[in-house]
């Protein structure tokens, strides 16, 4: 609020943060000065503190003066421009507000792997926002996410269909940078696009990994044997672990008699080296895997030289299929699926039904009683007796 002297013509702004703003205005008429002292009102309501702490005297005076001369369509447009000049300065370039995001992200703590990755989402965004001529926060909108979706589709490098997984983590990070916008009051809505969902439809944006068939398990053992590259396929299919989780194991990572992975996690801290603070977990110990760990060789062979051996020589079979077969392999033996979900390190016991519980048969009804008996012999074969037969 603001008061007018009628006798000196003064108009003083009454709120202690604008109580620098003060002038005279001509003494027309009363109707004249009433109407300035409304027109100063009205201005200063659409400025936001900031401004008004900057703002002197005599452009508050010229703007409100040049208000009350204008006709009712004048007043209006001055408004809208005021308005608009109040928004543009609330506004930032979504360059800016992504690398700030970056950032943000640096502080929680990432490998070089995964500030790489990071990048690499990070211009997948800026070049969406750049081909669709989305400059600053003010040109977000509802409809920004699903054209992102689109475009995303159609631009995808490999010209194939993006997977739902990819494009769930992409339209995540868009979203993060939405709620950051809002934080900093560039936008008024955080949650702009928390309806936006990808579905996952398997065959069509979710890529359907078969596990191997014991022939194919076998067969590959057979082809690797005497090579390192034998070593860490035999210990992928019995511990079911990532591939990246390999490199991080050494001769201490057994501890009384148990596999220790990426040592200790507290609550809900994500350990260096893991997905998830459920990676951190311990592994059984069987015959094969400490012969593995006696002979060493899983601890000479890269990630990458393993999985160029594999793209060379064996077409369709990568180092993340073994897992996959792990899986099946051990949920076919009747394994408990809470057991099997704790070995792979996942989250939750949801996601391991959802992956492999289409791999495996209701084994419960008659008729699968073989399956299960071949399954168990393999699986047995392979952690126990592997060593002693073959």
């Amino acid at each position: 609020m603001a008061s007018l002297n009628f006798k000196s013509g003064q108009i003083k702004d009454r709120a202690r943060e604008n109580s620098h703003l003060s002038y005279y205005i001509p003494k027309i008429s009363k109707p004249f000065m009433k109407e300035c002292l409304q027109a100063h009102e009205l201005i200063t309501s659409i400025m936001d503190s900031e401004v008004k702490t900057k703002l002197t005297n005599f452009d508050l005076k010229t703007t409100v003066l040049r208000y009350v001369a204008l006709d009712s369509k004048g007043k209006q447009e001055l408004i809208r421009r005021l308005a608009l000049q109040e928004e543009k300065r609330n506004e930032i370039l979504l360059h800016t507000l992504a690398e700030q995001w970056f950032e943000h992200k640096s502080y929680e703590g990432m490998t070089d792997k995964h500030k790489l990755r990071i990048c690499y989402q990070k211009d997948i965004i800026l070049k969406f926002f750049n081909d669709k001529n989305i400059e600053t926060t003010s040109n977000l909108n509802n409809d920004t996410a699903y054209e992102f979706i689109k475009w995303r589709n159609a631009n995808n490098q490999k010209n194939k269909t993006l997977s739902a997984s990819v494009l769930k983590h992409e339209l995540q990070i868009l979203k993060q940078i939405a709620k950051l916008a809002a934080r900093n009051g560039y936008i008024q809505n955080g949650n702009l696009w928390d309806d936006v969902k990808i579905k996952s439809i398997a065959g069509i944006n979710k890529k359907v990994v078969e596990p191997l068939t014991i022939e194919m398990q076998m067969d590959l053992l057979k082809k690797l044997r005497n090579t390192p590259h034998h070593d860490v396929a035999l210990f992928l299919l019995i511990a079911g672990i990532r591939i990246g989780e390999l490199e991080t194991l050494n001769q201490n990572s057994i501890k009384n008699g148990a596999l220790v992975l990426h040592g200790e996690s507290i609550g809900n801290d994500k350990p260096i080296g893991g997905k998830t603070a459920s990676a951190s977990r311990t592994l059984p110990i069987c015959p094969t895997m400490a012969k593995l760990f006696e002979r060493g060789n899983i601890f000479n062979v890269s990630q990458n030289a393993f999985t160029i051996i594999l793209n060379r020589n064996y077409k369709g079979i990568h180092a993340h299929r073994l897992r996959h077969t792990f899986a099946v392999n051990k949920l076919l033996a009747q394994v408990p699926l809470q057991m099997v979900s704790y070995q792979l390190g996942h989250s939750e016991i949801g996601i391991t039904a959802n992956l492999y519980g289409k791999f495996v048969p209701e084994h419960f009804k008659v008729g699968f009683e073989e399956t299960i008996r071949i399954r168990k012999d393999f699986v047995k074969w392979l952690e126990q007796d592997y060593f002693k037969l073959s």
